[in-house]
């Protein structure tokens, strides 16, 4: 138990040290509020879990110990439900309600899809 929660946490800080490091970038390079750093980090994360789940379901590349520092703690750590759900907020609030409507179909769609082709490519590699 101590292990596999270690093993979370560790996957967890990275994936959150890089989702930081990936939205500080872009939110320096695309000035005004915009949800970009959440929206890359959303769908390459959705990609990342659908290819690590395509594996473990695979049998070829993950163990039981590499899934939870993947799938639970470095996924689970580098994507962001709730940011995302509180910038979907304040582009509403912000009298912004196509950015928003765009923002939140953009994601869900997007992010679907790369889980649904990473799924895939980690089931046939």
């Amino acid at each position: 138990m101590i292990k596999n929660l270690l093993l979370v946490a560790l996957g967890g800080g990275v994936g959150s040290a890089l989702r930081y490091f990936i939205q500080e970038g872009l939110h320096k390079q695309l000035e005004g509020f915009a949800p970009y750093g959440t929206f890359v980090v959303n769908i390459v994360g959705s990609f990342l879990i659908g290819l690590f789940m395509g594996w473990a379901q695979s049998e070829k590349y993950l163990s039981e110990d590499t899934n939870l520092l993947l799938i639970s703690g470095f996924c689970g750590g580098f994507t962001t439900f709730s940011t995302f759900a509180m910038q979907s907020n304040e582009l509403m609030l912000g009298e912004k309600p196509l950015q928003a409507i765009l923002y939140v179909g953009l994601s869900v769609v997007v992010g679907m899809t790369l889980a649904y082709l990473g799924y895939k490519l980690g089931k046939i590699s």
